[in-house]
């Protein structure tokens, strides 16, 4: 994590390892709004066919907690609403939490430069947003904390998970 940064960041190549994380974080005691996630659906999930047009948004189910098919199980219920994006060639682009308003909403095409832009704009490079992008596109799942105070805290939990972020990215 690069020093002074309020927002840690988290790639797991593993979905199954991005829930754990979103556990430990919850346990830690941080707020579903300072949480954020960004994925793609799985094909099999059914909530949005590649091939069309249309914008499905979904929303976690408070009781059984699922989220696009069940990736995340009842963690994902602790988030912020859930929004899936589709976009052509790739899928529907989940987002829940904190990143849900980078993509809810944002009709085809624009649900990827929402999230490089949200990235931008909450203090990341321009090719460490572009990297983040490219790695939820690639199919890995991006977390973000933001809290100024335990930043630190929410990157340790994180990579306690198998995480990695722009500047630990492996080769």
């Amino acid at each position: 994590m690069q020093q002074g940064r309020t927002t840690a960041v988290g790639v797991f190549e593993d979905p199954g390892d991005a829930h754990q994380a979103l556990r430990e974080l919850r346990e830690a005691g941080f707020s579903a709004d300072q949480v954020g996630l960004a994925m793609l659906q799985s094909p099999d999930a059914g909530v949005a066919d590649p091939g069309t047009e249309e914008v499905h948004h979904i929303r976690v189910d408070e009781t059984t907690g699922i989220l696009a098919g069940g990736m995340l199980g009842g963690v994902a219920g602790w988030l912020i609403g859930a929004t899936a994006v589709a976009v052509p060639g790739l899928g529907a682009l989940v987002a829940a939490g904190a990143l849900v308003a980078a993509v809810g909403g944002a009709g085809i095409g624009a649900a990827a430069g929402g999230l490089l832009g949200h990235l931008i704009d909450q203090g990341f490079s321009h090719e460490e947003a572009r990297y983040y992008h490219e790695r939820v596109h690639g199919g890995s799942a991006l977390v973000t904390v933001r809290d100024a105070a335990r930043a630190e805290q929410a990157d340790a939990i994180l990579r306690r998970h198998g995480a990695h972020d722009y500047h630990t990215r492996p080769a």
